[in-house]
């Protein structure tokens, strides 16, 4: 992390008057256009609702459904046609059976979602439900499965309370109609939670949210828009303390904040890093110099929710994808092949992390003057994420550490030398692991061996091997 006030060169119990003297050095940059954006919290509150609501999308087909049913039958009375010969008495009683059945199959339909998704919380991380909860698949199958017994319902109703006795033929046919999509619906349904319950699924679509999250916490994507400028830390002003009751910082609106520091003259620190909990009266801002900041206003820019979230924390993914390798290579699951599968994903994320700056700590305002500090996690720190718990609870797995050898070999080759650092301390310690776990020094090269698939493939040509 790189925040003004915990990144210095000064010693750890420094007091406050000794720390204000440190200077520091920040890659600095300004505000993206999409951190410009007007509205910015009222958009991600909105986008976040919208994805996490399982009643929007259902109830919107629920909607849709009752208008239908009223709407159909009285365009049925006035230009109905004799097509399957169905009076409106025949038509109410189709209607009640389809209403019948379809409210029947959708409560079962949804238990036995609810079923899947606990089960998949237990075997693979509760941090994982979000993956089932956002699924636009799964929303609109269940508004596709509530839909055709509400318009039946709705449609019989409307039929049972008219003397007309003429056909009832578009009624019924749009019922049956409503019907066949949602059987064909259930298919697909069936088809996303097989989907995610396997671990390489679900793997992809967590490294695939990575990216996203990082054009949000890193915008400058090119070196070349970063610039480092040796920073001197002024004396705290204000202190700005959380109110509410503990949450998890889920987002900053860097633009406010940017704005806010402006108009005070000052340097604004975020104290908490994105995705950590922040307890009650816990400070989150730090004001340095300038004038007195609206504190309410400051605390507006920060977004608090109950847990973590992937809007700008993509080391959240990173956090479900080893979650998920540590349950596989618990005692109780014992699945080496699904925790060289999420290796596998790793290092798809590790990678292009490696070649992208990770610097955007300090912001500047219009007029090139460092306004706001916001701690990132580094690529030391994501490393260590990635593979610190993987390596301890699977050193005693050959598979597994045949394939981290592997991805220290990949990851070593793609990232310039000033991040090999970390790469080089990772395969230091997985050698010490391997000595302390086996004996035999043939057993230790086999398992230190690289292969990218765990057992089984061809050693990588000038793969470095263990040599413990």
């Amino acid at each position: 992390m790189t925040p003004m006030g915990q990144l210095r060169p000064c010693a750890e119990d420094d007091d406050l008057d000794a720390m204000s003297e440190c200077r520091t050095m920040l890659a600095v940059r300004r505000l993206s256009a999409g951190e410009r954006a007007p509205w910015w919290r009222a958009r991600v509150r909105l986008g976040e609702l919208v994805a996490r609501s399982l009643v929007l999308i259902p109830s919107l087909y629920l909607a849709g459904a009752i208008a239908l049913g009223i709407v159909l039958p009285a365009l049925a009375r006035s230009h109905g046609g004799e097509l399957l010969g169905i009076d409106a008495a025949e038509a109410q009683s189709i209607l009640q059976a389809i209403a019948a059945g379809m409210i029947a199959f959708a409560g079962l339909v949804v238990s036995v979602a609810v079923l899947v998704v606990q089960f998949g919380a237990g075997q693979y991380s509760p941090r994982l439900v979000h993956v089932f909860r956002r699924d636009p698949v799964i929303k609109n199958a269940i508004g596709l499965f509530v839909a055709p017994g509400v318009y039946a319902l709705v449609a019989a109703a409307d039929i049972g309370g008219t003397t007309h006795d003429g056909p009832e033929t578009l009624t019924v046919v749009v019922a049956l109609v409503l019907m066949v999509v949602a059987l064909a619906a259930l298919f697909r349904f069936i088809g996303r939670l097989l989907d995610l319950m396997r671990p390489r699924q679900l793997y992809a679509r967590l490294a695939a949210q990575v990216h996203p999250a990082l054009k949000s916490l890193y915008p400058s994507a090119s070196s070349q828009e970063l610039e480092r400028r040796l920073l001197t830390e002024t004396p705290i002003s204000a202190v700005v303390t959380h109110p509410g009751h503990g949450e998890v910082l889920a987002a900053v609106d860097r633009d406010r904040l940017v704005r806010i520091a402006r108009r005070a003259d000052a340097v604004i620190e975020v104290v908490a890093q994105i995705g950590s909990y922040v307890a009650e009266n816990e400070a989150i801002l730090i004001v340095r110099g300038g004038r007195g900041i609206d504190e309410r206003e400051a605390r507006r820019a920060l977004m608090f929710a109950d847990g973590r979230s992937l809007l700008q924390d993509p080391s959240f993914a990173i956090r479900c994808i080893v979650d998920v390798v540590v349950r596989a290579l618990s005692a109780a699951i014992n699945d080496p092949t699904s925790a060289v599968e999420g290796l596998d994903a790793l290092e798809g994320v590790l990678r292009p992390l490696g070649r992208r700056p990770l610097h955007s700590a300090a912001i500047l305002d219009d007029d090139g003057a460092v306004r706001l500090v916001v701690p990132t996690p580094d690529w030391d720190e994501l490393v260590d994420l990635a593979l610190t718990e993987i390596r301890w609870y699977g050193a005693g797995t050959p598979q597994v550490t045949r394939r981290l050898a592997a991805l220290l070999d990949g990851l070593e080759s793609s990232v310039s030398p000033s991040r090999r650092g970390a790469i080089g301390r990772h395969r230091t310690l997985l050698q010490e692991h391997l000595v302390s776990v086996y004996s035999s020094d043939m057993e230790r090269e086999f398992a230190g061996t690289p292969d990218r698939l765990g057992i089984g493939g061809r050693p990588a040509s000038g793969a470095n091997v263990s040599r413990c």
